[in-house]
């Protein structure tokens, strides 16, 4: 059998500094161990740890090479070696700084109190934006997507954010998503030029705690029941394209919401603004701690549906109720969506109405629209929408709107303006209205629809605002009477489109169609929806409310934040916690000059002394 290595005894005389081991250490070690080894093993007897400086000296005072074996250095048996710093000269010790008792006390008093100097200094400059969540909301509506990006305290009032718009919406210049039928991976692009513009809002930390949804509305809607395939691929692709960024994100996070939905966040963002859940929103000047506990109505009328939503004084029958929970409360909300009814679809299934009621010929006058007005429709434009030609139009009016069969796809019907308000009043309301259905609960608003009697104030936004603003009656803040709105629109309705073409208006476009909007939202305000005379005061029209607009899309937000963790901020100090701290972490560094200021001392009382020469230990 192979023989082991042959082990020898030496013995390690420490003559280093005050304050570091001392004494001497018996060691058995491999003849063949080199000098480092023979270091680590005394320094492991000595329960220090192995510091540069440290070196094996033989009874020459001679350093012996670290990575040299002890027996090519003719270490024997019984060998005397000695623990030493690197530069100790003969006979004098140094008093190496790290071996110093008090220049270590230095060094750790001093750690102490800048580390904690700046520490302090960095959360309490960090500490007023720090504790902020956001949200990103995409409203993709029938005509066009916006992103609404939202901001609350991390703390929550019983589980809900209390939370404002941040910044103005980002609208890209293109249509809404269900016309990307032709090219889905349109969706990308939105999503991009959204987010961008987010990631240069929201402070970078915030990123991966931030959730983006995305809701789509009406126009989805009906993509969805007529081609669910392409509606699910233009999803599909919105998803992805979201979850390239470092923002929370989640498939379920980007969907169709229902009209009722949509209809029960708009409420829920009108009582917000208003103080009804009995908090001050953050952008809120004008609330007082006496917060109005009544609840207030919405109106809402996007590009293809209507919502109406509020709280009755009435049983509601099932189907028409929606259950709200926000800030401890439960609200029973009556709430109903009428699809095709939004103002683009309206404005769509009237010019195909018209046409149908002319013969189907190609010359069409149109009775809401200035005179000296004409504008091309094709075919398509008209009757290919699902609430002119498709199934919605069956649901909502009962019948479709179907061209002779003569007619090629591609005739184009040339519109004429004829200037006749009291025409246009009764073809809007007899095409596109039925006051005469019977619905299976009393009352009934229209088409068979139950609802129950307008009760308390009302937000009207979105496309009655945008009309009511055209007319000059409202700036958001004004009030008119329902006498008021019948003469501005009997005053707009009368005008040529000489006299129309230069009035100032947002939407260009639109000035052909404004006497037709006008007509429609009286007709869905008085004859629909019931208010008159004696409750017009208790419509508002508005399109903001405290720097926030209002729309689903906050309901939507403070829904959603039940689920999102509280981002509270843990490590946020009180001022009198930070003057404490300060004065302690000052004192730390003043008692490390003190430390400094002994050591120096001590370092030239100790060089005068010294030590006991490396050969007198050579018999030991």
């Amino acid at each position: 059998m192979e023989e082991g290595p042959v082990e020898i005894e030496v013995i390690v005389q420490s003559v280093l500094s005050p304050g570091c081991p001392q004494g001497q250490f018996s060691l058995k070690v491999p003849h063949d161990i080199s000098v480092e080894g023979v270091l680590r093993r005394v320094c492991r007897e000595a329960n220090v740890p192995l510091l540069p400086h440290y070196v094996l000296k033989n009874g020459k005072n001679e350093v012996l090479p670290s990575l040299e074996t002890l027996n090519n250095l003719d270490v024997i048996n019984g060998s005397v070696l000695h623990w030493s710093d690197e530069d100790t000269s003969a006979g004098v010790s140094d008093v190496k700084g790290w071996c110093n008792t008090w220049w270590f006390m230095c060094v750790i008093a001093f750690f102490i109190g800048a580390t904690g100097l700046v520490a302090i200094s960095v959360v309490k400059s960090r500490e007023d934006d720090v504790a902020y969540s956001y949200g990103i909301v995409f409203d993709a509506g029938s005509s066009h997507t916006s992103m609404y990006i939202y901001r609350w305290n991390g703390a929550k009032l019983n589980e809900t954010a209390v939370a404002s718009q941040f910044g103005e919406p980002v609208t890209p210049p293109v249509a809404g998503i269900s016309f990307f039928t032709s090219d889905p991976s349109e969706g990308r692009n939105v999503v991009k030029f959204c987010l961008d513009a987010a990631k240069d809002r929201i402070p970078q930390r915030n990123w991966k705690k931030t959730p983006v949804y995305l809701g789509a509305t009406a126009g989805m809607r009906m993509l969805n029941e007529v081609n669910q395939t392409i509606s699910d691929e233009i999803l599909d692709v919105i998803r992805k394209a979201i979850s390239v960024y470092s923002f929370i994100t989640s498939d379920d996070y980007v969907r169709i919401i229902t009209g009722e939905e949509e209809g029960a966040f708009s409420w829920i963002t009108s009582n917000y603004v208003q103080g009804t859940f009995h908090v001050n929103p953050p952008s809120s000047n004008m609330l007082s701690e006496n917060i109005d506990s009544k609840t207030t109505g919405a109106l809402d009328m996007g590009g293809a549906s209507a919502q109406i939503t509020f709280i009755p004084n009435m049983t509601i029958p099932q189907g028409y109720s929606q259950p709200v929970e926000l800030y401890g409360h439960n609200y029973t909300l009556y709430t109903h969506s009428f699809l095709c009814y939004g103002i683009n679809e309206a404005l769509r299934r009237y010019r195909a109405a018209l046409v149908q009621s002319q013969n189907f010929s190609v010359e069409i006058s149109d009775p809401c629209a200035p005179t000296g007005w004409q504008s091309n429709f094709t075919h398509d434009a008209l009757f290919q929408a699902p609430c002119v030609g498709g199934q919605h139009a069956v649901d909502t009016f009962g019948s479709r709107i179907i061209p002779d069969d003569y007619l090629e796809e591609d005739t184009v019907f040339l519109f004429s303006g004829a200037s006749d308000l009291r025409k246009c009043q009764s073809f809007v309301e007899d095409s596109l209205f039925n006051f005469t259905a019977q619905c299976d609960d009393s009352p009934c608003s229209f088409n068979g629809i139950f609802q129950p009697p307008v009760v308390g104030d009302f937000y009207a936004f979105s496309t009655f605002y945008y009309v009511t603003n055209f007319l000059n009656l409202t700036d958001g803040t004004m009030a008119f009477t329902l006498p008021e709105f019948h003469n501005a629109i009997n005053n707009f309705c009368n005008k040529t489109w000489k006299q129309v073409k230069v009035i100032p208006a947002a939407k260009k476009f639109a000035l052909p169609s404004y006497c037709f909007q006008s007509n429609f939202i009286d007709i869905i305000l008085t004859k629909g929806y019931g208010f008159d005379t004696s409750n017009w005061n208790n419509l508002h029209f508005v399109e903001k409310v405290s720097d926030t607009k209002i729309g689903w899309s906050l309901g939507f937000m403070l829904n959603k934040s039940n689920g999102i963790p509280v981002n509270a901020p843990a490590t946020s100090i009180s001022t009198v916690t930070f003057v404490l701290l300060t004065v302690l972490f000052a004192l730390f560094i003043l008692v490390a000059v003190g430390f400094a200021c002994h050591a120096r001392l001590y370092k030239t009382a100790k060089a005068k002394r010294k030590y006991t020469r490396l050969a007198e230990y050579g018999s030991i």
